[in-house]
């Protein structure tokens, strides 16, 4: 006799639930509650993971509006001075705080400018500075650094000065959520949006002042070479000029990340959190392209031996993959000098070099 015909009542049950009863035994109940801790465990450790990205991309892709402490510089009446707290307590921040308090800006001043107001290419409302010394010499275009930055920084006056008494014309401009531009979020867009500003600057100075391309040269400092790179790649800017740049974000983060004393690791979930809380793939556009694309159109890089803040890696990474596609490429990494140092330390060597640089590499206006 079969065991459903020993119980019938069994047998019912058995055929309408459709499955039998698992019974597990002491050793199987324990492997089961580990496997649950385990899952537990991972669902946590990854919102822990995540968390932690988020917090960190947070907290260094916000950027502060206007200009701060620089907001009533212009052209015609702007001075070097600073709060000084972004020199962190480094060994040379003395040195580093030293060079700029004691540059004497007055020479430096413009004798007029024009308010630009233009647009980027996707729409969003910018202001520049435009300064005309000679209506048949070539223009730069000056991009200013991250944060809370804009035109309004000295160290793009000093580098527009620079070349406008050298006779060249200059464009310099606020990126989105800076400055005077519009603002549309609280973040930094990785150079991924910003782009779109440069190249709408370009578009600007082709249609309203009547440049060619191969008049127009592109300056960028820091942080927004990201952009700058990614607008010379996709367009025909006759040249470039970086100082102390930003190419490889992903790198940035985890020297940053060493700096301040956190676990190199936490840079992958901050880069995966950063990209989703701004809305971009940093896979989209690369900055280093560039340094293959450019062809013959000349570029210089300018980077500190001892910048701490942005190291050169940067500009060595984008230089070798120059000199990779036999492009047109300069490097001068400058002896004990730190972050956007070269400019204020060594003021005569690199008014000369821009100029050159750019006096070599642009036509005259038609």
């Amino acid at each position: 006799m079969s065991e459903e015909e020993k119980n019938p009542a069994d047998r019912h049950s058995l055929l309408s639930s459709g499955y039998k009863r698992i019974v597990f035994t002491p050793g199987a109940r324990g492997k089961l509650k580990f496997l649950v801790a385990l899952v537990v465990f991972c669902q946590i450790g990854l919102i822990v993971w995540f968390g932690l990205g988020h917090i960190i991309a947070k907290q260094a892709l916000t950027v502060p509006h206007g200009c701060g402490i620089w907001e009533f510089n212009t052209p015609t009446n702007w001075t070097v001075d600073d709060d000084w707290q972004s020199f962190e307590p480094w060994e040379d921040s003395d040195q580093r705080i030293s060079m700029r308090k004691n540059f004497d800006a007055q020479p430096w001043q413009f004798e007029s400018y024009e308010v630009i107001d233009f647009t980027s290419r996707d729409g969003i409302n910018l202001e520049g500075w435009y300064v005309e010394v000679n209506e048949t010499a070539p223009v730069v275009l000056l991009v200013h650094g991250g944060y809370e930055n804009g035109k309004c920084k000295p160290e793009i006056l000093l580098s527009a000065s620079y070349l406008s008494k050298n006779g060249i014309n200059t464009f310099m401009i606020d990126l989105r959520n800076h400055g005077h531009s519009e603002v549309v979020s609280d973040y930094f867009y990785l150079g991924q949006k910003e782009y779109l500003d440069v190249l709408g600057a370009y578009d600007w100075l082709q249609e309203a002042k009547n440049y060619s391309p191969s008049s127009i040269g592109v300056f960028s400092i820091s942080t927004y070479a990201l952009a700058t790179t990614l607008a010379f790649d996709e367009s025909n800017i006759a040249s470039m000029w970086l100082d102390s740049p930003i190419i490889d974000f992903p790198l940035l983060v985890g020297n940053e990340l060493e700096r301040l004393g956190f676990p190199r690791v936490l840079s992958s979930p901050a880069i995966t959190m950063g990209q989703r809380l701004v809305g971009v793939d940093l896979e989209d556009r690369v900055p280093l392209d560039a340094a293959s694309n450019a062809g013959d159109r000349p570029m210089y890089l300018v980077h500190g031996d001892s910048d701490v803040r942005i190291s050169n890696e940067h500009s060595k990474i984008f230089h070798a993959k120059a000199v990779e596609a036999d492009a047109n490429v300069t490097l001068w990494i400058v002896e004990d000098s730190a972050h956007v140092d070269a400019v204020w330390e060594y003021s005569v060597e690199y008014q000369s070099r821009l100029v050159i640089f750019f006096s070599n590499s642009l036509e005259r206006k038609a």
